[in-house]
């Protein structure tokens, strides 16, 4: 294998993880450096359980967790599914988790609260440094954003595709959720359908047409996909029915 380099894409994300999981201490007699995060998100208790049951549905081959969150349309609210999952994640093991943006056409920046500032596009254009910061409200939690919309998009993704990126980020991270784009809105389906090797669909109660999950299942195919997470669903039978079935 050859030696790194100072730089080599690993090399450098290998000093920005170093930097988020073990920042310098304060020199004494000065105020510590600040540390960037996204704004905090409080999720109902309820909704992080019902992503708990997602995760813990998934069987992962061994101690690292590596899982793909997609959907087939805009607007099924995958985002908020993969931050729900990291949460439980990093609230369940303990251990370092990051959420992986790579949603580069219609960036959720804006919902971490991130207006403005660079992210995994630009990094990956060679354009600017990667930032990974602090999910409040757990120490443990990150978030790497996508940065601004590309127009480029599909060919920034192949780069992506063709890194180590994931890889690399297992070295520290056990937890990795990375948020990819919806499959039928992009002409790179095929590239995100394979970023990593387990992937949770997510669709809309009552909105997510049938065809297009079913399209969506197709590009994932079956060797990857390991559930579908219906996001939006009210049962109608009671809760006081629902504890005695």
């Amino acid at each position: 294998m050859a030696r790194e380099t100072e730089n080599s894409p690993s090399f450098q994300l290998a000093k920005v993880v170093d930097a988020a999981l073990r920042p310098r201490p304060a020199v004494p007699g000065f105020a510590a450096p600040p540390r960037e995060q996204a704004r905090p998100h409080s999720l109902p208790p309820w909704f992080i359980d019902r992503c708990r049951q997602a995760y813990l549905s998934v069987n992962f081959p061994g101690p690292q967790r590596v899982l793909g969150i997609t959907s087939a349309l805009h607007g099924e609210g995958k985002t908020t599914i993969a931050l729900g999952i990291a949460t439980a994640l990093a609230a369940d093991t303990g251990e370092p988790t990051v959420l992986l943006e790579c949603d580069l056409e219609t960036t959720s920046d804006a919902y971490f609260g991130l207006e403005g500032g660079n992210g995994l596009g630009d990094w990956l254009e060679g354009e600017a440094p990667l930032r990974i910061l602090r999910m409040p409200p757990l120490a443990n939690s990150f978030v790497i954003p996508a940065g601004p919309n590309r127009p480029d998009a599909a060919r920034v993704f192949f780069k992506l595709s063709q890194s180590t990126v994931v890889e690399d980020l297992q070295r520290d991270f056990p937890n990795v959720i990375v948020d990819l784009p919806p499959l039928l809105g992009i002409a790179y389906s095929s590239l995100a359908a394979k970023v990593t090797e387990r992937i949770l669909l997510v669709a809309r109660y009552g909105t997510t047409p049938i065809p297009a999950l079913q399209k969506a299942v197709y590009l994932i195919g079956h060797d990857r996909l390991t559930g579908i997470v219906l996001n939006g669903y009210a049962s109608r039978t009671p809760a006081w029915l629902r504890r005695l079935i």
